[in-house]
């Protein structure tokens, strides 16, 4: 993948310093073997599930890093956040029993930890990123922009209907962030 959805800048500009930062926070990720799986399944109709973690953890870099927090382990807790390989579309795939908001989380997690480093802020991006659907909170400000930068990018990827659809949980995840 070369560029981000929403976004002008392309990850073929060497002369990008922040597009070259991120890269390297995230490339170990991109180019495990298992989470390349990713690209097998698609996420938020024209989208891979790989596609749209990128997306997820290009504009968390960027809102952390310009906001003065750990831009990396948000970077890298976006990358993982949806880092479950099973189609959730078919019945009896998911590993766990439950509803899929609150079970991929934590086969994400699982997986995550399975084959990277994670960092408490990492653990939180993952773990949280569907509030406000369910009913944790992110702790850390960085699980906050993931969270918030996941339903953005849902939106982005869906196109317009998918922005009518999304944009009150937006509204409401932003509320929610602000009290």
């Amino acid at each position: 993948m070369t560029r981000v959805t929403g976004s002008k800048r392309t990850f073929l500009d060497v002369t990008d310093e922040e597009t070259i930062e991120f890269i390297n926070i995230v490339k170990d990720i991109a180019g495990n073997e298992e989470y390349q799986k990713l690209k097998n399944f698609t996420h938020h109709i024209g989208n891979t599930r790989y596609q749209h973690c990128l997306n997820v953890a290009w504009y968390s870099y960027l809102w952390a890093k310009h906001a003065g927090l750990n831009y990396r382990s948000a970077a890298r807790g976006a990358m993982l956040h949806d880092f479950f390989l099973y189609d959730y579309h078919i019945k009896g795939q998911q590993p766990i029993p439950g509803r899929h908001a609150e079970v991929h989380p934590m086969v994400a997690l699982s997986n995550a930890q399975k084959y990277f480093e994670v960092d408490d802020i990492m653990y939180d991006c993952i773990i949280n990123h569907m509030y406000p659907i369910t009913s944790v909170s992110p702790a850390t400000k960085e699980g906050r922009i993931v969270s918030l930068a996941d339903k953005y990018c849902a939106s982005l990827e869906l196109g317009l209907t998918g922005y009518r659809r999304i944009s009150p949980l937006v509204e409401r995840t932003i509320r929610a962030f602000s009290d």
